[in-house]
């Protein structure tokens, strides 16, 4: 008996392995399309705690600090998009770090884009690996509203 399960699991397990490396993953869409109409700064209190050294065994002291990033407002047809990049500047740096590969996100340029459990993934720049992405956090979604008057309203 004992034979015959190690037979069926050597004769199974290589069409498992055969299965899993010919699924192919449906590739990656981005739906969504809009235009940065806006960049700015995302200020966040951050508190960290160090501690300090002492004769009793120290204290935990907390360090508040603000962590600055680079946000993007983005305007699709239907929403207006507020999305934050994410990347802190590096140590001993003040520039922010943007996002958008070799060619960082500018206004005016058009972003295609799409959105899952409150992130925003953009596709890697061309002449980079394609299975990356670009991950920015939604901050803030809201419904494009009409601009006052109508478009069909005369004046």
């Amino acid at each position: 008996m004992r034979r015959q399960k190690r037979v069926a699991v050597i004769m199974v397990t290589p069409l498992l392995l055969l299965g899993t490396a010919l699924a192919k993953k449906a590739p990656k869409t981005y739906p969504e399309e809009g235009k940065v109409i806006a960049m700015a700064v995302n200020e966040l209190p951050v508190t960290t705690y160090t501690h300090t050294g002492g004769a009793n065994g120290g204290t935990t002291v907390p360090v508040r600090t603000i962590k600055r990033t680079r946000t993007y407002t983005v305007q699709t047809e239907t929403k207006t998009y507020e999305l934050d990049c994410g990347k802190a500047p590096h140590m001993f740096s003040t520039k922010l770090q943007e996002c958008g590969g070799d060619k960082k996100l500018q206004i005016g340029d058009t972003v295609h884009f799409r959105i899952e459990n409150g992130w925003a993934y953009i596709p890697a720049p061309e002449g980079t690996d394609a299975a990356q992405e670009q991950k920015l956090r939604v901050l803030n979604e809201d419904l494009k509203t009409e601009p006052a008057g109508g478009e069909n309203e005369k004046p």
